[in-house]
């Protein structure tokens, strides 16, 4: 067998010259959104108020349920994460029979903050009792009494309790208020007793409200709970002089063991309320529960918010011929999110050759400091007045008598039955009550009709602002960007959206064909709906989207990122009729060795290649294991168990193929989450994958070789670890590598470029990250054992000795570097990189964001935070400076010619190539690198002979 190498000098270049990153886009951004609102940095405690069933029922079971409710509240109490919450621990049963004095212990006192009282806590807890009944109703109605300064509350033994909302405005104003109800059983003792204390009878009414009896509230036992959480709900139990927004009280229950009958009672009160039901069946189950609305409860502060300004982001958009489809999104201080898609024109330049974008009316979209200006887009018939919300796809949402085809995964028992069956419409028809996590019929749907666009928003109390309306509103993309499909003379963008749904819109009149939600986002419908106050957003579909060909069919599939750990898989090939494929996810996180098991969080892009599998040329999706959450918190590495794998799937159905990981024999070091895209690799040229790259969350770059014939086994290792010891030198790497080909006098290998960044928390300040080129000299064949390049070897370019030093400095840098196996380069104090590096013509492109908190902020504001991005071009053999009017000194190469302060605001998009256009080759003309679209640089005229090499074996 004879190996040859063939150069070729042709360039890949679209239409108008612009390598921009669509059709191969891998996700750029991860989890930046403390970046878009930052808390202060003392955060405020939420009020939570736990109401607790200390019923006789609760000595049921053995450990009975006290004793697994003491366990339970024992371990949040010492969990560090929940200790900034100001609690209150009220217990309810009756002091003697059904109609006993209802016996109300306010067990803790007033309320305190748990990290500052964990002895009191941990003292009450053991406290707590089972005896006689279960007055719910009343014990609601008591914990709301709490809150209310109107009102005084007063337990069972006399304790005048004062409401956690008291005080000064300016203290308490962004507070958030949540009462959690557990019960193990049906409520009763809802009828007047002979004697009483406090003063609570039995309701038949609540604030001028006749209260239900019916089979939800078990009839006359949990009569007006629904109605006493509805109107905690919906009142403003502050409106004097300094408040802010509402001062509402938020109910989430708990259900402990309980019967269908106890549930659905429990489960209209946590919807009537604006909160949620937990099922419980043991200790574990109520610690998720608890940690659950805890940490929410800490993300929902509602504070006074400025929302910053996001600049044009040409990773995030899709270009098809002359228009170019942008994504946009307003950050706000709740769950839902909303953003926007709006159609321009993208051209060049023909003096400039710089890249250009205008609407409808042939006028510039952004200012010279790249954010959008007032203009009309091209399905638009007036002005946005630079507004990202009005016009757009967005405005089509919702419109008059236009009737929302929502489709979900409902018919789970007909495999590849067309959405557009009736069988899979969003509807009353198709969905009942618990299908969205609610009740009643009612509540379903009114939750239908919200999410398909036939809801009216009701007519709000005075002196309160009207409920948003439907129309003109879109989920936000994001950390997603569209993708085009042509269809014909039609063509078709696909966006996924965080209110949890693929849009499938038409690009002729930006209106929805159709939009997608998949079947387990069904119940989160009462959440974006409610859209409480929130930190952090709800995700939905926020993960990346991959539109491929198998055979003659069109496919997608789309991951979650922070939404969930899934990918659904849908046949596209008729625009009008899609076809639900498959969810690929972890059927049962709790057992080993199931289908794709450990998939974490779903950041990686499914990449669609030619792979062997076993014996036989498979059609294959490519993707990394994803996002493990336990790396929020991490300081030091430790082992994921999620995400620490490659899985290949098939990609006409989604059927598990191979799942690469430490599991296979000859394969090691895959210990830590994959989050970023993998990249598969064909070295000889033969259009099937023989060897795959993957950086991972601990530092590592990971190396796959695949055969290419039956007869061969997968091998793999780490060629690259640059983790240190202790948390200032956990470095992360959540971007794909880059590859370049090496090869002068005799000396040949892969560079291996890459950046580290902690993308979960984009203003820590701890960590130097770094921009590292790795040495992979084995290029054309699997190593026979797999060695890591560390630090240790690697050559220090930070400080531009190479071509700053003087001469006996240059001369010893030069001798460290032939020895290193590669060069690593410092980033200044909270720079991270947060895209992919771009390597052309051996010079090394990429970029950094460095976040800065906006000065101190008030205890109750929050805003986003400001930054510096940069450009950098360094050399990827040594990591030197090669263009001379990035900053330095313009008659000499120095350090400061590596990078640029850039003019765009927020973090910036991936650089780009822009080519000449035309066909008379690329003597005399420029190739120009932009960010977005501010020019950096640009190679001199000259003739560049190397694009890539092909390998050719015969």
């Amino acid at each position: 067998m004879n190996t040859y190498r063939r150069i070729l000098s042709t360039h890949k270049r679209t239409i108008l010259g612009l390598l921009i990153g669509i059709t191969y886009a891998h996700s750029l951004l991860a989890d930046d959104v403390a970046i878009y609102l930052t808390e202060p940095p003392d955060p405020v405690p939420p009020n939570v108020l736990f109401v607790l069933d200390e019923s006789g029922s609760m000595s049921s079971n053995s450990p009975s349920r006290r004793d697994q409710l003491v366990s339970a509240m024992k371990d949040i109490v010492n969990d560090p994460d929940m200790g900034n919450v100001n609690a209150a621990l009220l217990g309810y049963t009756t002091n003697t029979g059904n109609n006993g004095p209802l016996y109300l212990n306010a067990r803790t006192g007033n309320f305190k903050i748990i990290e500052d009282n964990r002895s009191a806590f941990l003292n009450q807890i053991n406290r707590l009792m089972t005896h006689s009944y279960t007055p719910t109703v009343k014990a609601l109605e008591a914990a709301v009494d709490w809150f209310r300064n109107d009102r005084t509350f007063i337990d069972f033994s006399n304790n005048t309790m004062t409401s956690p909302i008291a005080g000064r405005p300016e203290d308490n104003k962004c507070k958030p208020n949540h009462i959690v109800l557990l019960s193990d059983g049906e409520p009763n003792s809802n009828t007047p007793p002979s004697r009483w204390r406090p003063n609570y009878y039995g309701l038949t009414t609540y604030q001028g409200t006749n209260c239900a009896s019916d089979t939800t509230s078990i009839n006359q036992n949990g009569r007006c709970a629904r109605e006493i959480a509805s109107w905690a709900f919906n009142t403003d139990l502050e409106t004097g002089t300094g408040w802010e927004g509402t001062q509402r009280i938020i109910t989430h229950t708990i259900g402990f063991e309980t019967n269908s009958s106890t549930r659905r009672f429990l489960t209209s009160i946590a919807t009537a309320g604006g909160g949620s039901f937990y099922p419980a069946a043991n200790a574990t189950d109520l610690v998720s529960a608890f940690q659950t609305i805890l940490t929410d409860a800490q993300q929902s502060i509602p504070y006074t918010y400025t929302a910053p300004v996001i600049p044009f982001n040409q990773d995030n958009a899709a270009v098809s011929g002359n228009r170019i489809y942008v994504p946009m999104f307003v950050p706000t201080g709740t769950q839902l999110w909303e953003g926007n898609l709006k159609s321009y024109t993208i051209s060049t330049d023909t003096t400039t050759s710089n890249i250009v974008l205008s609407d409808a009316n042939g006028d510039s979209i952004i200012d010279t400091n790249y954010e959008f200006v007032s203009s009309q887009d091209h399905w638009s018939t007036s002005l946005d007045g630079g507004d990202p919300l009005v016009n757009g796809a967005a405005a089509h949402m919702g419109e008059s008598n236009v009737s929302r085809r929502l489709y979900s995964n409902l018919d789970g028992e007909t495999p590849h039955l067309p959405l557009s069956n009736s069988a899979n419409l969003v509807s009353t028809t198709t969905l009942a009550p618990e299908d969205l996590g609610v009740a009643t019929d009612d509540e379903r749907t009114e939750l239908v009709n919200w999410i398909t666009w036939n809801w009216t928003a009701p007519t709000p109390p005075s002196g309160e602002d009207p409920a948003p309306s439907r129309e003109g509103s879109m989920g936000a993309p994001i950390h997603t960007h569209p993708a085009v499909v042509r269809y014909g003379s039609d063509k078709v963008i696909y966006l996924p959206t965080s209110e949890g749904v693929l849009e499938a819109i038409d690009a002729s009149t930006g209106r929805e064909l159709w939009a997608f939600m998949p079947k387990d986002l069904l119940p989160n419908i009462s959440l974006i709906k409610t859209n409480t106050e929130s930190s952090v957003p709800y995700y939905g579909l926020d993960g990346p989207l991959t539109i491929y060909k198998v055979g003659t069919k069109t496919m997608a599939i789309v991951g979650m990122r922070r939404g969930g750990k899934s990918y659904y898989m849908l046949d596209i090939s008729n625009k009008d009729a899609p076809v639900f494929i498959t969810q690929i996810t972890d059927p049962n996180p709790s057992t080993a060795n199931d289908a794709f098991d450990g998939l974490g969080q779903t950041w990686s892009k499914a990449i669609h290649a030619t792979m062997f599998v076993g014996s036989e040329i498979s059609d294959v999706l490519i993707f990394g294991g994803g996002y493990d959450t336990d790396q929020d918190s991490a300081t030091t590495r430790a082992n994921d168990d999620e995400g620490n794998a490659i899985f290949v799937v098939k990609a006409s159905d989604g059927t598990l193929l191979q799942k690469l990981s430490n599991s296979i024999t000859g394969v090691t070091g895959m210990n830590n989450a994959i989050a970023a895209d993998v990249i598969p690799f064909d070295m000889d040229r033969n259009g099937i994958v023989d060897r795959i790259y993957a950086a991972d969350v601990g530092g590592r770059i990971i190396r796959l070789d695949i055969p290419e014939n039956a007869a061969g086994s997968i091998s793999g290792g780490v060629v690259a670890d640059i983790n240190g010891t202790g948390a200032t030198a956990f470095r992360r790497f959540f971007n794909t590598p880059e590859i370049g080909y090496y090869n002068r006098n005799g000396v040949q290998y892969l560079a291996i470029m890459i950046g580290s960044g902690n993308r979960p928390n984009p203003l820590d300040v701890s960590v130097t990250d770094r921009f590292y080129m790795f040495k992979d000299p084995q290029v054309w064949a699997a190593p026979t054992s797999y060695q890591a390049v560390t630090e240790s070897v690697l050559y220090d370019a930070t400080d531009n000795l190479l071509q700053d030093g003087n001469t006996a400095e240059q001369a010893t840098a030069n001798s460290e570097l032939t020895a290193a196996k590669g060069w690593f380069l410092d980033y200044g104090t909270s720079e991270k990189s947060f895209s992919e590096a771009v390597l052309y013509n051996y010079a090394v492109l990429f970029t950094t964001f460095s976040a800065n908190r906006n000065g101190i902020l008030a205890d109750c504001e929050a805003r986003g935070a400001t930054g510096v991005s940069r450009f950098y071009a360094v050399n990827m053999v040594n990591g030197t400076a090669m263009f001379s009017d990035l900053g330095g000194n313009a008659a000499t190469l120095t350090g400061g010619d590596r990078s640029t302060v850039l003019s765009m605001i927020g973090i910036p998009p991936t650089p780009s190539l822009v080519f000449p256009e035309g066909d008379t080759g690329m003597l005399g003309k420029s190739v120009k690198a932009m960010v977005g679209l501010e020019e950096v640089t640009e190679w001199p005229n000259q003739l560049i002979p190397i694009w890539w090499e092909e390998v050719i074996s015969e």
